[in-house]
Protein backbone atom coordinates (compact mmCIF):
# COMPACT_ATOMS: atom_id res chain seq x y z
CA UNK A 1 0.00 0.00 0.00
CA UNK A 2 3.01 2.69 0.77
CA UNK A 3 4.51 1.98 -2.35
CA UNK A 4 1.41 2.55 -4.33
CA UNK A 5 0.42 5.66 -2.34
CA UNK A 6 3.78 7.14 -2.93
CA UNK A 7 3.81 6.07 -7.04
CA UNK A 8 0.14 7.39 -7.42
CA UNK A 9 1.74 11.10 -5.91
CA UNK A 10 4.72 10.54 -7.86
CA UNK A 11 2.33 10.16 -11.14
CA UNK A 12 0.03 13.14 -9.64
CA UNK A 13 3.06 15.52 -8.79
CA UNK A 14 4.71 15.02 -12.80
CA UNK A 15 0.93 15.21 -14.21
CA UNK A 16 0.55 18.69 -12.79
CA UNK A 17 4.17 19.64 -13.86
CA UNK A 18 3.85 18.76 -17.15
CA UNK A 19 0.64 20.39 -17.27
CA UNK A 20 1.77 23.46 -15.45
CA UNK A 21 4.62 23.78 -17.78
CA UNK A 22 2.50 24.19 -20.54
CA UNK A 23 -0.01 26.43 -19.21
CA UNK A 24 3.47 28.50 -18.44
CA UNK A 25 3.88 28.74 -22.25
CA UNK A 26 4.31 31.75 -24.09
CA UNK A 27 1.53 32.54 -25.97
CA UNK A 28 1.55 32.71 -29.91
CA UNK A 29 0.03 34.98 -32.29
CA UNK A 30 -1.27 34.41 -35.89
CA UNK A 31 -1.49 36.83 -38.49
CA UNK A 32 -4.58 36.55 -41.31
CA UNK A 33 -4.81 38.26 -44.29
CA UNK A 34 -7.92 37.42 -46.87
CA UNK A 35 -7.35 37.28 -50.72
CA UNK A 36 -10.69 37.21 -53.04
CA UNK A 37 -10.45 35.76 -56.65
CA UNK A 38 -12.26 38.19 -58.87
CA UNK A 39 -12.51 38.29 -63.04
CA UNK A 40 -10.37 40.20 -65.01
CA UNK A 41 -12.77 43.46 -66.57
CA UNK A 42 -12.60 41.78 -69.92
CA UNK A 43 -13.11 38.15 -68.86
CA UNK A 44 -16.59 36.82 -70.12
CA UNK A 45 -18.15 33.80 -68.65
CA UNK A 46 -15.85 31.67 -70.61
CA UNK A 47 -11.91 32.23 -72.11
CA UNK A 48 -10.83 30.69 -75.08
CA UNK A 49 -7.08 29.02 -74.92
CA UNK A 50 -4.32 29.70 -77.27
CA UNK A 51 -5.47 26.30 -78.19
CA UNK A 52 -9.01 27.17 -78.93
CA UNK A 53 -10.33 25.12 -76.01
CA UNK A 54 -13.29 26.87 -74.17
CA UNK A 55 -12.44 27.76 -70.20
CA UNK A 56 -15.01 29.09 -67.81
CA UNK A 57 -13.74 31.31 -64.78
CA UNK A 58 -14.96 28.85 -62.31
CA UNK A 59 -12.85 26.19 -63.74
CA UNK A 60 -9.61 28.48 -63.98
CA UNK A 61 -10.58 29.69 -60.24
CA UNK A 62 -11.07 25.98 -58.92
CA UNK A 63 -7.85 24.53 -60.56
CA UNK A 64 -5.73 27.83 -59.73
CA UNK A 65 -6.79 28.23 -55.80
CA UNK A 66 -5.39 24.67 -54.39
CA UNK A 67 -1.74 26.20 -55.96
CA UNK A 68 -1.81 28.81 -53.30
CA UNK A 69 -0.76 26.58 -50.75
CA UNK A 70 1.98 25.36 -52.87
CA UNK A 71 3.51 28.91 -53.76
CA UNK A 72 3.60 30.11 -50.14
CA UNK A 73 6.09 27.18 -49.11
CA UNK A 74 7.73 27.49 -52.17
CA UNK A 75 11.52 27.89 -51.64
CA UNK A 76 11.50 31.10 -53.73
CA UNK A 77 8.81 32.74 -51.46
CA UNK A 78 9.98 31.67 -48.11
CA UNK A 79 13.03 33.44 -48.54
CA UNK A 80 12.34 36.37 -50.16
CA UNK A 81 9.75 36.91 -47.22
CA UNK A 82 12.16 35.91 -44.98
CA UNK A 83 14.54 39.04 -46.45
CA UNK A 84 11.95 41.34 -46.90
CA UNK A 85 10.72 41.38 -43.21
CA UNK A 86 12.80 42.06 -39.76
CA UNK A 87 13.01 39.69 -37.54
CA UNK A 88 11.28 37.07 -39.73
CA UNK A 89 12.70 33.32 -38.76
CA UNK A 90 14.33 31.10 -41.40
CA UNK A 91 13.08 30.56 -44.16
CA UNK A 92 12.88 26.68 -43.07
CA UNK A 93 11.33 27.60 -39.86
CA UNK A 94 8.80 29.79 -41.84
CA UNK A 95 7.53 27.04 -43.79
CA UNK A 96 6.23 24.87 -40.51
CA UNK A 97 4.26 28.84 -39.42
CA UNK A 98 2.29 29.75 -42.28
CA UNK A 99 -0.48 27.59 -44.11
CA UNK A 100 -3.40 28.89 -46.56
CA UNK A 101 -7.15 27.93 -45.95
CA UNK A 102 -9.62 28.03 -49.09
CA UNK A 103 -13.12 28.85 -48.41
CA UNK A 104 -15.18 26.29 -50.37
CA UNK A 105 -17.22 27.94 -53.25
CA UNK A 106 -16.26 31.79 -52.54
CA UNK A 107 -12.87 32.29 -54.00
CA UNK A 108 -11.59 33.74 -51.14
CA UNK A 109 -8.35 32.24 -49.64
CA UNK A 110 -6.99 32.97 -46.27
CA UNK A 111 -3.36 33.36 -45.61
CA UNK A 112 -2.39 32.63 -41.86
CA UNK A 113 0.92 32.91 -40.35
CA UNK A 114 2.21 32.32 -36.88
CA UNK A 115 4.69 33.82 -34.86
CA UNK A 116 5.75 35.06 -31.19
CA UNK A 117 4.46 38.71 -31.25
CA UNK A 118 1.47 40.28 -32.70
CA UNK A 119 3.53 42.47 -35.38
CA UNK A 120 5.76 40.10 -36.73
CA UNK A 121 2.79 37.88 -37.20
CA UNK A 122 0.71 40.71 -38.91
CA UNK A 123 3.82 41.23 -41.06
CA UNK A 124 4.44 38.19 -42.41
CA UNK A 125 1.08 37.22 -42.76
CA UNK A 126 0.79 40.98 -45.10
CA UNK A 127 4.21 39.97 -46.95
CA UNK A 128 2.99 36.56 -47.63
CA UNK A 129 -0.57 38.06 -49.09
CA UNK A 130 1.14 40.54 -51.19
CA UNK A 131 3.38 37.75 -52.61
CA UNK A 132 0.77 35.70 -54.15
CA UNK A 133 -1.39 38.78 -55.07
CA UNK A 134 1.83 39.58 -56.99
CA UNK A 135 2.41 35.73 -58.94
CA UNK A 136 -0.89 36.69 -60.60
CA UNK A 137 -1.92 33.09 -60.75
CA UNK A 138 -5.48 33.48 -61.99
CA UNK A 139 -4.07 35.21 -65.05
CA UNK A 140 -5.67 35.62 -67.82
CA UNK A 141 -9.02 34.98 -66.38
CA UNK A 142 -8.90 36.81 -63.17
CA UNK A 143 -7.00 38.56 -60.62
CA UNK A 144 -6.24 38.00 -57.09
CA UNK A 145 -6.77 40.99 -54.60
CA UNK A 146 -5.72 41.25 -50.95
CA UNK A 147 -8.88 41.43 -48.98
CA UNK A 148 -7.43 43.55 -45.75
CA UNK A 149 -4.91 46.01 -45.99
CA UNK A 150 -3.79 44.91 -42.05
CA UNK A 151 -3.49 41.55 -40.83
CA UNK A 152 -5.97 40.34 -38.57
CA UNK A 153 -4.59 38.81 -35.59
CA UNK A 154 -5.62 36.23 -32.79
CA UNK A 155 -3.56 34.73 -29.79
CA UNK A 156 -3.22 31.40 -30.08
CA UNK A 157 -2.39 30.37 -26.26
CA UNK A 158 -0.68 27.13 -25.32
CA UNK A 159 -2.52 24.24 -25.94
CA UNK A 160 -3.99 22.81 -22.42
CA UNK A 161 -5.47 19.47 -24.04
CA UNK A 162 -2.10 18.90 -25.30
CA UNK A 163 -0.17 19.72 -21.80
CA UNK A 164 -2.95 17.80 -20.00
CA UNK A 165 -2.68 14.67 -22.12
CA UNK A 166 0.85 14.34 -22.15
CA UNK A 167 1.32 15.00 -18.18
CA UNK A 168 -1.19 12.07 -17.77
CA UNK A 169 1.21 10.29 -20.06
CA UNK A 170 4.11 11.08 -18.27
CA UNK A 171 2.19 11.09 -14.87
CA UNK A 172 2.05 7.13 -15.73
CA UNK A 173 5.33 6.65 -16.61
CA UNK A 174 7.06 7.87 -13.48
CA UNK A 175 4.27 6.51 -11.45
CA UNK A 176 5.21 2.97 -12.87
CA UNK A 177 8.67 3.86 -13.10
CA UNK A 178 8.71 4.73 -9.02
CA UNK A 179 6.74 1.80 -8.14
CA UNK A 180 8.83 -0.58 -10.54
CA UNK A 181 11.94 1.22 -8.26
CA UNK A 182 10.45 0.88 -5.01
CA UNK A 183 9.18 -2.64 -5.25
CA UNK A 184 12.93 -3.29 -6.52
CA UNK A 185 14.19 -1.88 -3.16
CA UNK A 186 11.60 -3.45 -0.26
CA UNK A 187 12.37 -6.60 -1.87
CA UNK A 188 16.14 -6.36 -1.54
CA UNK A 189 15.73 -4.75 1.86
CA UNK A 190 13.31 -7.91 2.83
CA UNK A 191 16.49 -9.99 1.80
CA UNK A 192 19.02 -8.42 3.26
CA UNK A 193 16.97 -8.35 6.20
CA UNK A 194 16.97 -12.44 6.04
CA UNK A 195 20.06 -12.68 5.51
CA UNK A 196 21.15 -10.78 8.77
CA UNK A 197 18.56 -12.14 11.20
CA UNK A 198 19.64 -16.28 9.38
CA UNK A 199 23.61 -14.93 9.94
CA UNK A 200 23.03 -14.28 13.43
CA UNK A 201 21.48 -17.33 14.48
CA UNK A 202 23.57 -19.02 12.72
CA UNK A 203 26.94 -17.33 14.42
CA UNK A 204 25.04 -17.98 17.96
CA UNK A 205 24.92 -22.05 17.11
CA UNK A 206 21.47 -22.49 16.42
CA UNK A 207 21.79 -23.34 13.30
CA UNK A 208 19.95 -22.95 9.49
CA UNK A 209 16.21 -22.08 10.46
CA UNK A 210 13.47 -20.74 8.37
CA UNK A 211 13.27 -17.07 8.39
CA UNK A 212 9.66 -15.77 7.06
CA UNK A 213 8.36 -12.36 6.73
CA UNK A 214 5.48 -11.00 8.29
CA UNK A 215 3.91 -9.81 5.75
CA UNK A 216 3.60 -12.52 3.17
CA UNK A 217 0.14 -13.62 3.09
CA UNK A 218 0.84 -17.16 4.08
CA UNK A 219 3.12 -16.60 6.98
CA UNK A 220 0.60 -17.80 8.98
CA UNK A 221 0.02 -20.91 7.80
CA UNK A 222 3.57 -21.68 7.04
CA UNK A 223 4.06 -21.09 10.96
CA UNK A 224 1.54 -23.39 11.87
CA UNK A 225 3.11 -26.46 9.42
CA UNK A 226 6.23 -25.66 11.41
CA UNK A 227 4.81 -26.02 14.59
CA UNK A 228 3.05 -29.33 13.65
CA UNK A 229 6.04 -30.86 12.44
CA UNK A 230 8.09 -29.73 15.72
CA UNK A 231 5.19 -31.51 17.63
CA UNK A 232 5.12 -29.41 21.04
CA UNK A 233 4.33 -26.45 22.34
CA UNK A 234 5.34 -22.57 20.52
CA UNK A 235 6.52 -19.67 22.27
CA UNK A 236 6.82 -16.32 19.90
CA UNK A 237 9.05 -13.65 21.19
CA UNK A 238 10.21 -10.46 20.41
CA UNK A 239 13.86 -10.62 18.70
CA UNK A 240 14.18 -6.77 18.65
CA UNK A 241 11.87 -3.61 19.85
CA UNK A 242 8.51 -2.78 17.92
CA UNK A 243 7.68 -5.87 17.22
CA UNK A 244 4.61 -6.37 19.34
CA UNK A 245 1.91 -6.04 17.12
CA UNK A 246 3.13 -8.99 15.24
CA UNK A 247 3.83 -10.70 18.31
CA UNK A 248 0.43 -10.93 19.23
CA UNK A 249 -1.01 -11.66 15.79
CA UNK A 250 1.40 -14.68 15.52
CA UNK A 251 0.06 -16.06 18.82
CA UNK A 252 -3.22 -15.60 17.46
CA UNK A 253 -2.58 -17.63 14.79
CA UNK A 254 -0.82 -20.56 16.64
CA UNK A 255 -3.41 -20.85 19.56
CA UNK A 256 -5.73 -21.80 16.31
CA UNK A 257 -3.52 -25.29 16.22
CA UNK A 258 -4.41 -26.98 19.83
CA UNK A 259 -1.27 -28.25 21.26
CA UNK A 260 1.14 -25.40 19.86
CA UNK A 261 0.70 -22.57 22.51
CA UNK A 262 3.26 -21.81 24.90
CA UNK A 263 3.93 -24.42 27.23
CA UNK A 264 7.11 -23.54 29.24
CA UNK A 265 8.40 -27.09 29.37
CA UNK A 266 12.53 -27.93 27.88
CA UNK A 267 10.47 -29.12 24.83
CA UNK A 268 8.82 -25.66 23.65
CA UNK A 269 9.84 -24.30 20.51
CA UNK A 270 10.51 -20.51 19.98
CA UNK A 271 9.50 -18.39 17.21
CA UNK A 272 11.68 -15.30 16.79
CA UNK A 273 9.97 -12.31 15.36
CA UNK A 274 12.51 -9.16 14.55
CA UNK A 275 11.68 -5.83 13.01
CA UNK A 276 12.97 -5.72 9.30
CA UNK A 277 14.53 -1.92 10.37
CA UNK A 278 16.16 -3.19 13.97
CA UNK A 279 19.68 -2.71 14.64
CA UNK A 280 22.04 -5.63 14.37
CA UNK A 281 22.88 -4.99 17.97
CA UNK A 282 19.69 -5.70 19.63
CA UNK A 283 19.03 -8.93 17.62
CA UNK A 284 22.65 -10.43 18.72
CA UNK A 285 21.28 -9.50 22.41
CA UNK A 286 18.31 -10.83 22.15
CA UNK A 287 19.68 -14.28 20.51
CA UNK A 288 22.31 -14.32 23.38
CA UNK A 289 19.77 -13.67 26.04
CA UNK A 290 18.18 -17.44 24.77
CA UNK A 291 18.38 -19.84 27.50
CA UNK A 292 21.10 -22.97 26.66
CA UNK A 293 19.37 -25.51 24.60
CA UNK A 294 16.60 -23.61 23.36
CA UNK A 295 15.61 -24.47 20.03
CA UNK A 296 14.68 -21.80 17.42
CA UNK A 297 11.96 -22.80 15.33
CA UNK A 298 11.84 -19.91 12.61
CA UNK A 299 12.52 -16.43 12.30
CA UNK A 300 10.10 -14.00 11.38
CA UNK A 301 10.42 -10.73 10.08
CA UNK A 302 8.15 -8.26 10.20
Amino acid sequence: MRVAAVAVLVGLLVTALVAGVFALLPGRWEGRVGLLALPSGSTGSALISESGVSTSYGEVVTLAMPSIADLVTSPSTLDAVAAAVPGSPPPDELADDVSVELLAGSGVARVSVRAGSPELAARLAEAFAGRVAAADLLAPAGTLRVLDRQATLLEKGPDLTLGVGLGLIAGTLAGLGTAAVLVRRVRARRGDARRSVLSTLVAAGHGIVPVLSARDADAGERLLVLARAAGGPVRVAAGSPGVADAVLALQSDLAREPGTGPGGGTDESLVLVVDRAADGADLDAAVRALRPGTRVLAAVVS
